[in-house]
């Protein structure tokens, strides 16, 4: 046992990573009885996967009869047991009044492990005795890696379904908001034509923010839902032509960076206009602005008011604003991109008092 031990552990990675490679639960569970076949001997296997209150067998191994595992529910027999429970049991002897529940009256023996929250791995045979205690350890120590490529499944259903939710409401927004909004703009044209107060002025003054707002509102469900698309991106390059349609006559750009990225190029522009124009409104008219190198990425820092210490863990939670022109955002959008791209996000003050934002992580590329 010692040495074929040692050679399914030596095996079991690159199995694992080939169960981790797998895009559907039903191939995770064929890759997984496949290789407890191959690498275990355990010829005769299965594996059952919940569905509310039901385990559903999903994969059988190839020596198996195709009803040799059966649909159960998640509190029936020895797989109910070890699903509830959690733990792994090993059964020497089947008998007719223990609580197996063998699919197939040949079993003899067998061997039950939990697959986390997903499921539960069974391996039977025709004899009794058939497993000890390294046959658990093993099966315990293959089915990990299921459990691990379950979970990613998972998580990438949930995220799928976060998209979808997120398209649906940009859908709202754009169609539902935008269209009464134009009509009510419209309106508020023709009235200006006709009369004269300075109450018209405010309204279209809310209705240019509520403009700005769902623009904003469909930046955001646009950067979440997205994939990046990196390439080779001229930092300074680009910070340049994100500034001039920004700028005002007195306000300043100096750009102390030199160097290449890899990005999405979108995105990155979209998190640099975001930040420079953070400075602008917060920071006024004859603002100083400047992008500079970190070792593992860049910095934007302004010589404005700066952001206090105490609301610096706030200004990236959408809706999150100082400004009453403002949407509350931009900073949210700088946060979803960073993280988008795993890059870390970090605010200090600058050398002049003002507000400096630092980007970390980031991919440099080198000359």
């Amino acid at each position: 046992m010692g040495r074929r031990r040692a050679a399914v552990i030596e095996t079991l990675h690159d199995v694992a990573t080939t169960i981790q490679t797998e895009e559907t639960v039903t191939d995770v569970c064929e890759r997984t009885v496949a290789a407890a076949a191959d690498l275990l001997d355990f010829n005769l296997c299965t594996i059952v996967i919940r569905e509310d209150d039901w385990l559903v067998p999903y994969a059988t191994s190839a020596d198996a009869s195709s009803d040799g595992s059966q649909r159960m529910r998640v509190d029936e027999g020895l797989a109910g047991k070890t699903y509830q429970t959690g733990e792994s049991y090993t059964v020497a002897e089947v008998t007719p009044d223990d609580e197996t529940v063998p699919a197939d009256a040949s079993y003899r023996s067998g061997i039950s492990v939990p697959i986390g929250e997903h499921g539960v791995f069974q391996a039977v045979e025709t004899t009794t005795g058939g497993f000890d205690d390294d046959d658990i350890e093993l099966a315990e120590l293959l089915v990990s890696h299921t459990a691990t490529a379950l979970d990613r499944l998972d998580r990438e259903r949930e995220l799928q379904r976060q998209n979808e939710r997120l398209d649906q409401f940009a859908s709202v927004v754009s169609h539902d908001l935008r269209n009464p909004l134009n009509v009510a703009t419209g309106r508020l044209e023709l009235v200006a034509e006709e009369c004269s107060s300075p109450h018209l002025d405010a309204v279209a003054d809310a209705y240019g923010r509520m403009e700005r707002l769902i623009d904003d509102l469909l930046l955001f469900a646009k950067m979440g839902s997205e994939t990046l698309s990196l390439t080779t991106i001229d930092l300074g390059g680009l910070a340049d032509d994100c500034w001039d349609p920004l700028a005002t006559s007195a306000a300043t750009l100096t750009v102390e960076c030199d160097r290449d990225v890899r990005a999405d190029p979108d995105r990155l522009r979209q998190l640099l206009e975001n930040l420079l124009k953070n400075a602008l409104d917060h920071g006024g008219d004859d603002v100083s602005v400047t992008i500079g190198e970190l070792a593992d990425g860049f910095y934007v820092a302004d010589d404005g008011p700066g952001i206090p210490p105490d609301d610096r863990g706030d200004v990236f939670a959408g809706g999150y604003t100082s400004d009453a022109d403002g949407t509350g955002f931009g900073l949210s959008i700088v946060s979803q991109i960073a993280d988008a791209h795993e890059w870390d996000v970090e605010i200090t003050e600058s050398a002049s008092g003002g507000a400096r934002f630092e980007i970390r992580g980031v991919d440099i590329v080198e000359p």
